[in-house]
């Protein structure tokens, strides 16, 4: 369960381009998040994407540190996400990073727990 298999990332072309178009967004400094009910289902009930802008990053290894750590954050939290989902429901999150600066970890975990408590408030009125 703490581990972050290939069916938990959100690989699809095209469910990455209705995620896009979809208006459920907010921002969580320092992501922004995107998230839609997903029109495949999956064995697992989220699958995410990380996104870091090579205009704020032009080294790969910045970029990808970004990546890492928000996958970290995301993989050691997401048990207690997916006990408060309804089940049979599958989520489909993007989180896009918009700050300037190398996060921390404990910044980065910060957000993406307040993130993942805001996408369970958003989705519990529409299911």
């Amino acid at each position: 369960m703490y581990s972050l298999s290939k069916s938990e990332r959100l690989c699809s072309k095209k469910l990455i381009d209705e995620l896009l178009i979809s208006k459920c967004s907010f921002v969580k400094y320092p992501f922004r998040v995107l998230f839609k009910e997903s029109s495949q289902p999956n064995e697992f009930p989220t699958r995410i994407a990380i996104s870091v802008s090579k205009k704020k990053f032009k080294r790969a290894v910045k970029r990808n540190r970004v990546k890492r750590l928000t996958r970290e954050a995301f993989r050691l939290n997401k048990t207690e996400f997916y006990n408060k989902m309804v089940k049979g429901q599958t989520v489909d999150i993007l989180f896009i990073y918009l700050d300037d600066n190398l996060p921390t970890y404990s910044k980065t975990e910060k957000a993406v727990k307040s993130s993942m408590q805001k996408i369970l408030t958003l989705l519990s009125p529409a299911s």
